[in-house]
């Protein structure tokens, strides 16, 4: 028996067919698992691409000039009292006197707070109608702290007079005291009084 070419069946051409196909998508499966496990560029979106327009327009004015930057200026924090410069007080009536020269603070009080220091840790207790004296610029209050009302600001140099116990009020203390040219009384903070003389 032989056979003729002419005389095939359909199942001899599905032997050849099926494992080509498979292999086809054997191969198409492996593809797809690699580049979902490496990460296509497929699964990204396509960049936009933007276009931009030149206009030019006639009789146009000049560009405005950009505003250059102004400093502002920092407020001083609640409850440090801003530094300011010590100048002495010579009077008309003691021409001989000199100036009594002081010396500037190192640092400035916020960093002696921020190292916990207290500024006011060494200053002395006052008896009670002891003179003493203000070392700058101090604000006379109404009470025991910076929320006090003012009452006046007082010079420095301006004699002050002891009148009560102190009260404390944070890391340094409030004295009451009495302004003997003006008979105003108030509270000050002693860390910018001394015994007048001292």
């Amino acid at each position: 028996m032989s056979f003729q070419p002419e005389e095939r069946y359909w199942t001899d051409y599905l032997r050849i067919a099926l494992p080509v196909m498979g292999l086809v998508l054997l191969i198409g499966l492996l593809w797809y698992w690699a580049a979902a496990f490496i990460g296509s560029p497929g699964d990204q979106p396509p960049p936009t691409q933007t276009t931009l327009g030149a206009v030019t327009s006639i009789n146009a004015s000049p560009p405005p000039v950009a505003p250059t930057a102004t400093p502002v200026p920092v407020e001083p924090t609640a409850g440090l009292p801003a530094p300011t410069p010590t100048i002495p007080a010579v009077t008309a009536s003691d021409p001989t006197a000199l100036p009594v020269a002081t010396t500037a603070p190192t640092e400035p009080p916020a960093a002696a707070d921020a190292e916990g220091e207290n500024p006011c840790a060494d200053l002395p207790a006052y008896p009670i109608g002891t003179t003493v004296e203000t070392t700058e610029v101090l604000n006379l209050r109404d009470g025991p702290s910076t929320d006090g009302n003012l009452v006046t600001e007082l010079p420095a140099g301006t004699q002050l007079t002891i009148s009560g116990e102190f009260s404390e009020q944070g890391e340094c203390d409030w004295w009451p005291v009495t302004v003997p040219s003006t008979d105003q009384s108030g509270f000050v903070i002693e860390q910018f009084i001394r015994e007048a003389g001292a």
